[in-house]
């Protein structure tokens, strides 16, 4: 692109007004570089008409500078908003930066973790996202000075680069506190709770589709027991998708966004079938299997026989196998499955396979994902010394399962929806007797990460900011 002088410097000088209006001038001349770059101009690197120009112009402070480009995000940290420092030394040669907070506790942060965490504008966008290449960052610099401007905002320079100043926004470092302590809080906050009550938590649809914080309560029933009730829900067809989206979007699959749970001529799934179910989770086939599930009653005939639905947590079936049954645990933790669906007689047909073991665990030994669906277990394709181990533990775990105590029970009323976490409840369903009456649910899911997000969202709003439990999306925190 070509310009005049006059345009050229006009432009420039928009380019400078630009850079200060977003708290991003540099003390260096290399962010100025990028700006113009950006801009499409040629570099003028005379530091002196820089200068000129901004002369005049107010400075403000490193605090100010995150709010107005939107980086000190109380809401998003509330749980650690009110953070103070009581101290900042370097430690370790420099390798370190150690933090004593008014609480007691100290935190250290390495230098890398913090060249990483830089919220300086070269090195995190005002979307939040940051941007260090770390092909230019010398891997061993150390941190030459470390202090605190205000209460709210620590600044570090590096021995690498004494005209680069970071910056970090003081909840951002407690939030993200890595020592000892804070990780078992993290995992304390992350522990799901097991409930021995059998008793299925409810909202009422009026409450959820009124207000943030009826919608808060229902999502939290979810994480904290994996199910929750919503009562009294309009009876028309495609209520479910207005109710479900006051959560997230819908997630598809290869059932659609939303399918109809009833007796199906020439059904493409057994669900769409009179007969018992036993206690499954939804296409374990699937590398991302569907999140929550949502299945609204639009009619139940009275006269009907059976039909019952019944749930089991299988986090607390899991638990329970690790104590009672460890090698078969262990078994389950080491075998893979080959979940499965074959269906070509279809109109889109379907050939899915997925292998992954029955229980997943993180580097700490917990818990983090659990698979169980007797119906979509296809062939097993390991070892041969494993196949007979694997199924004495699939034996132990299914007798757990179907004599578990703590079975929620319920026969779905019109106008209940039902709503559980597909990677935590298994659900099931008696036989019923299609020639008494008409059993019509509709159902759908949410994905299991847009869920947890909401979660948080939402302590963060208008709850205690406490940390989402975890859903068994195999998160290994």
């Amino acid at each position: 692109m070509s310009y005049s002088s006059t345009q050229h410097s006009s432009t420039m000088y928009r380019a400078v007004i630009r850079l200060c209006r977003k708290q991003v001038l540099p003390n260096s001349i290399q962010r100025w570089n990028q700006e113009c770059r950006l801009l499409g101009l040629s570099v003028d690197s005379s530091s002196k008409r820089l200068a000129s120009i901004t002369a005049t112009l107010p400075s403000k402070s490193s605090y100010e500078s995150l709010v107005e480009r939107k980086l000190f995000l109380k809401t998003a940290f509330a749980r650690s908003a009110d953070a103070k420092v009581a101290a900042v030394t370097t430690v370790d040669g420099g390798k370190n930066v150690e933090i004593k907070w008014d609480d007691g506790s100290i935190s250290k942060y390495h230098s890398m973790w913090l060249r990483q965490s830089c919220h300086c504008p070269s090195c995190r966008l005002s979307t939040n996202q940051p941007i260090v290449n770390f092909k230019d960052v010398d891997i061993d610099a150390t941190v030459s000075d470390a202090r605190l401007d205000g209460d709210k905002v620590l600044k570090v320079i590096w021995s690498d680069d004494k005209n680069h100043t970071g910056l970090f926004p003081v909840p951002f470092l407690k939030y993200y506190s890595y020592s000892d302590k804070s990780l078992t809080e993290i995992k304390n906050q992350r522990k799901m709770v097991f409930s021995s009550e059998a008793q299925i938590p409810e909202v009422a649809y009026s409450d959820v589709m009124g207000s943030d914080t009826g919608l808060f309560q229902w999502l939290n029933h979810l994480n904290k027991y994996g199910i929750c009730l919503v009562k009294n829900v309009p009876t028309q067809e495609m209520t479910i998708k207005k109710v479900v989206e006051r959560i997230a979007p819908i997630q598809s699959s290869v059932y659609g966004e939303i399918f109809d749970v009833k007796d199906t001529p020439q059904p493409i799934n057994f669900a769409y079938t009179p007969v018992r179910l036993e206690l499954h989770m939804d296409q374990p086939m699937y590398e991302s299997p569907p999140g929550l599930q949502f299945l609204h009653c639009l009619r139940f005939d009275k006269q009907v026989t059976g039909g019952k639905n019944f749930f089991v947590d299988l986090f607390h079936v899991a638990h329970r196998l690790r104590e009672e049954y460890p090698k078969e645990f262990q078994d389950f933790v080491r075998i893979p499955v080959n979940w499965e669906t074959v269906h070509y007689d279809r109109d889109f047909p379907v050939h899915m396979s997925y292998q992954r073991p029955h229980i997943s665990l993180n580097s700490d030994g917990e818990i983090v994902g659990v698979t169980w669906h007797p119906g979509l277990g296809g062939p097993l394709l390991v070892k041969e010394e494993d196949v007979e181990p694997y199924f004495r533990a699939y034996k132990v775990m299914a007798t757990l399962l179907n004599n578990f105590p703590s079975q929620y029970r319920h026969r779905m009323q019109e106008g209940d929806m039902i709503s559980f976490n597909n990677r935590r409840v298994l659900h099931g369903r008696e036989s019923y007797n299609p020639h008494d009456g008409i059993r019509h649910y509709q159902g759908c899911y949410v994905q299991i990460d847009e869920f947890k997000s909401q979660v948080q969202v939402f302590s963060n709003k208008i709850g205690d900011g406490k940390l989402a439990t975890r859903v068994g999306n195999l998160d290994l925190q």
